[in-house]
């Protein structure tokens, strides 16, 4: 027998739910025991699955059968990764507000390298899952910590623009990838790619400064000298009036009310003033991180070319990083986070009522509705550094980035919510979720062309 005839012979055909039909990929006719096709037929579990290699060489489903009863495996291996940015999130946030952001960039970059190396050897499916979650774990070190170094050595004009421009790496890296995977097939191959590269950031052991801010809300004030005189001379400015400079900000900071001590998470729900905004800001980032990846995670359930989807929606970020840029510098970034919620919630509903046949209106309303949620991303990463002082900023934005987390750990599974109940489910989920984050946004403070607090007292003043 050929391979269709086969195919006929003992492979059922089932509905879709866009009311195509297919043959089955799970089940087969008991073709052992009754082979006469003019009567009905028993079918049982299938014991084999051949894999089509039209589109990919080689792929962890194949590798361990991720279908199927397994299938659902596919969203846990999703799962443990962003648990994996839930947890070092909150550990590196911690760590770096104690002992700085350098170290833990550093470290946080042998974490990730290593894990990704070692993730492309995996001899079994829980050894590829616990390494992808190291690999999560030193990404987002890496990430949050650089990022909030950027945002405490910068000078307040340049704070939007560079923190924009930060998140414009995960587009440019979402192209080379979608282009790597377009000529590398093979999964292993694929992974090692991508991690291999990330060696070179070892270079930062002689590049990286500390951050002063953070030097000297903790007291390291011949440490945070030090720095700022690198920076100068690096910069060809003078530095001979820094001696006096570091007199009026060692003042500052021995000047503060109460008597320095580690600050935790805690102390950002000890005062009702700051526990509305903390817990504000934690729920807005758990949708939008929510959002962003249940849609990245569903590219391929749209329709058409998976990698075409997935460089489309890599694409339509760019256009989001350079309007934010502009915008957030004239309208600031409490009301541009707003309008990009609610734009992204509005074309997520519209999907709902478009036709299965028509693909690429359902691919065009879903890239514009990726295009909003990832500039609603970008700015809310620059809002929240804003929002939390130096003494807990780490902490803030990686509680941020951990309930962001919790998120995009749910999000591969809206897609299996989808195949259980209906597939627009997700899409009414996603965009009823963008209502409610736009109602919280608005309870928070704009901090446009305000000045980055360094305390807890400082904030009070400032507000």
């Amino acid at each position: 027998m050929s391979e269709e005839e086969w195919k006929n012979f003992s492979v059922p055909v089932v509905a879709q739910e866009t009311g195509q039909q297919s043959f089955s990929k799970c089940w087969m006719y008991d073709v052992m025991n009754n082979t006469n096709l003019n009567n009905t037929r028993e079918v049982h579990y299938c014991f084999e699955w051949e894999y089509d290699h039209t589109q990919y060489k080689s792929s962890i489903v194949e590798q361990w059968n991720l279908v199927c009863n397994n299938s659902w495996m596919i969203s846990l291996s999703q799962m443990f990764y962003m648990s994996g940015y839930l947890v070092s999130s909150f550990i590196t946030g911690q760590l770096s507000d104690r002992y700085g952001r350098r170290p833990i960039i550093l470290l946080s970059i042998a974490v990730g390298s290593l894990s990704g190396i070692l993730c492309a050897l995996s001899p079994s499916f829980i050894i590829f899952v616990i390494l992808r979650f190291f690999v999560a774990l030193g990404v987002t070190g890496v990430v949050t910590s650089s990022f909030v170094l950027l945002m405490e050595i910068v000078d307040q004009s340049q704070r939007s623009t560079l923190g924009i421009a930060f998140q414009m790496g995960w587009g440019v890296s979402s192209l080379i990838l979608s282009v790597l995977a377009w000529f590398i097939r093979d999964w292993t191959y694929l992974q090692l790619s991508i991690s291999v590269p990330m060696l070179a950031l070892a270079g930062h052991w002689w590049l990286l400064p500390e951050s002063p801010r953070f030097l000297l809300s903790h007291r390291r004030f011949q440490e945070a000298e030090h720095e700022l005189k690198k920076a100068l001379i690096t910069n060809g400015k003078d530095p001979s009036n820094l001696p006096s400079i570091m007199s009026k900000l060692v003042a500052n900071v021995e000047n503060e009310n109460s008597t320095y001590k580690e600050k935790t998470v805690l102390d950002l729900l000890k005062v009702p003033k700051w526990r509305k905004k903390s817990l504000a800001m934690f729920s807005i980032w758990f949708a939008i991180s929510f959002i962003y990846f249940g849609l990245s995670f569903n590219t391929n359930n749209l329709g058409g070319d998976p990698f075409l989807n997935f460089l489309i929606a890599a694409a339509v970020e760019f256009p989001s990083y350079f309007g934010t840029i502009f915008v957030v510098k004239r309208l600031g970034k409490k009301f541009p986070l707003v309008i990009s919620v609610i734009i992204a919630g509005v074309a997520l509903l519209l999907i709902i009522p478009v036709p299965y046949e028509l693909v690429w209106l359902k691919v065009t309303i879903s890239m514009a509705g990726k295009l909003a949620i990832t500039a609603s991303f970008t700015i809310v990463y620059v809002y929240s550094a804003e929002i939390f002082p130096t003494v807990v900023r780490n902490i803030g934005v990686g509680t941020s980035s951990a309930c962001a987390r919790l998120g995009s750990m749910l999000a591969p599974f809206v897609k299996e919510l989808g195949t259980a109940v209906h597939p627009d489910v997700p899409y009414g989920l996603f965009g009823a979720l963008c209502l409610l984050a736009g109602c919280l946004i608005l309870t928070l403070p704009e901090t446009h062309n305000k000045p980055i607090a360094d305390t807890l007292q400082e904030e009070n003043s400032i507000d």
